[in-house]
């Protein structure tokens, strides 16, 4: 006889009683935590307009969302994070943020289709904080979400710190073009390959960053105009002699010849190679503001963090479609378990007018519940 049992979704899971009880104590624990130094808990919507979560990441994450037609036609996603939620609320309801203010914690499952062994509905607890303040703040949600870890007699893990903010200003200083910069920026875990110089050269080629001369490097679109007349008599399709002109003195403009590329590298490997004991080291000085960074390491070790627990690691961005300032990782047992880091421009991505800073974190406690039960 066929078998025509019904079957779980592939990449979900059930949760035992042993998991399910972990995993409330950690959010119980957490909560409790959250809300007695200050924050106010919420809860969202699991389903949320579309357009809420491809503004957030730019369009970056909607292969991973789970997104439908709903039965009034509207394109909804189930939430594969709380932060465009909870900043949505907080927007809508800005008189809520009192004081220039506005301090915001939450728990519940979110998800995202991975095309791997990791279960698409994973469940967390973070919050968001608000600020008017542009800096200086930083500390106190890092050192947040450190203690939502050890009042769980969560022990032994490492905090990664970065900022996109230091390393794109560091790459705007280089003179680089946006699109070099961006692309840096977007391949900086290249930088942790051995032959991260061919692999980045070869992903530059392909994008066409790479001039194949210096003799086209100054033409100016007049210059582009003669040197190309023959050529821009034929037949162009759809696109005008400007356009065509426009566009090829566009892609000019991107480009650096290879020499240039391979001295950008060597100079973002520097900045990359910074740790805890050489943040200090001047040859930065000059170029780079690291005074805000290293109160915020100040803080941590202040808190009773380990010199060793705490690395310092500029490759890392995180989603770089909306972050853009310090950003952090959490590892427990060699798996990333949460972290988070600043999206100033979030709000404004969103629709909403706003000065305020925005810094926020979460914690995977469905991974945590599988490190526990693999040990």
């Amino acid at each position: 006889m066929k078998n025509n049992k019904i079957q779980i979704l592939k990449s979900f899971n059930d949760t035992d009683f042993s998991s399910l009880k972990m995993r409330r104590d950690f959010e119980i624990n957490s909560l409790n935590y959250l809300i007695g130094s200050g924050y106010i808990n919420l809860d969202t919507p699991v389903i949320e307009s579309a357009d809420l979560f491809f503004r957030k990441s730019l369009g970056s994450t909607s292969g991973n969302t789970y997104t439908f037609t709903d039965p009034q036609n509207q394109q909804v996603s189930l939430r594969p994070d709380f932060t465009a939620s909870i900043m949505r609320y907080a927007f809508s309801n800005s008189k809520k943020i009192e004081n220039n203010v506005g301090k915001y914690c939450y728990s519940g499952p979110v998800f995202r289709f991975e095309n791997n062994d990791e279960s698409n509905q994973l469940y967390q607890i973070g919050a968001e904080y608000i600020s008017e303040k542009k800096h200086g703040y930083e500390s106190e949600v890092i050192l947040d979400a450190i203690k939502c870890l050890q009042i769980n007699n969560v022990k032994e893990f490492k905090v990664n710190l970065g900022s996109v903010g230091i390393v794109r200003k560091y790459l705007d200083k280089l003179g680089l073009n946006n699109s070099l910069v961006e692309f840096f920026l977007t391949n900086l875990k290249l930088f942790n390959l051995k032959n991260h110089e061919e692999e980045l050269l070869s992903k530059a080629k392909f994008q066409n960053l790479i001039k194949s001369s210096k003799k086209t490097e100054n033409l100016s679109k007049d210059e582009i105009k003669e040197k190309f007349n023959i050529e821009l008599q034929g037949n162009l399709g759809l696109r005008s002699h400007d356009e065509v002109v426009d566009r090829y003195f566009n892609k000019l403009s991107n480009q650096v010849i290879e020499s240039e590329f391979n001295e950008s590298i060597i100079r973002l490997k520097e900045l990359l190679n910074i740790n805890l004991e050489n943040i200090n080291r001047n040859s930065f000085e000059t170029e780079l503001n690291f005074e805000d960074f290293k109160k915020l390491i100040d803080s941590l070790l202040d808190f009773g963090i380990q010199k060793n627990n705490i690395f310092i690691d500029f490759s890392l961005t995180r989603n770089l479609a909306y972050y853009d300032g310090v950003v952090f990782d959490l590892i427990y047992k060699n798996e990333l378990i949460g972290g988070g880091g600043k999206y100033d421009d979030l709000p404004k991505m969103l629709g909403y007018q706003s000065d305020y800073s925005c810094f926020g974190f979460a914690i995977n406690i469905s991974k945590l519940t599988d490190i526990y039960n693999n040990e």
